[in-house]
């Protein structure tokens, strides 16, 4: 489910380095999207939407959710570029 995919990429954001290193690289949405599917981590904008919210409800403590915040804000930089 690409749902998921949302969820696993944040899962990964502060381990993968070279997956992050891939995107900032990447030339535009169609650059961010061809290393999402080569990662198995493809969704959509909506579904990154969808998700926002769920998994910002998810978070326990603070660090958690300023945790969130940077993730989040960070691929709203990828997506501006």
């Amino acid at each position: 489910m690409t749902l998921d995919n949302v969820r696993r990429l944040f899962a990964c954001y502060k381990t993968d380095k070279e997956l992050r290193a891939k995107l900032y690289k990447a030339e535009g949405p169609e650059g961010r999207e061809a290393v999402l599917r080569e990662a198995g981590l493809y969704f959509t904008d909506a579904e990154f939407a969808e998700m926002d919210g769920v998994l910002h409800v998810k978070c326990q403590t603070h660090d958690e959710a300023e945790e969130f915040f940077e993730f989040r804000n960070w691929w709203n930089m990828l997506q501006g570029s």
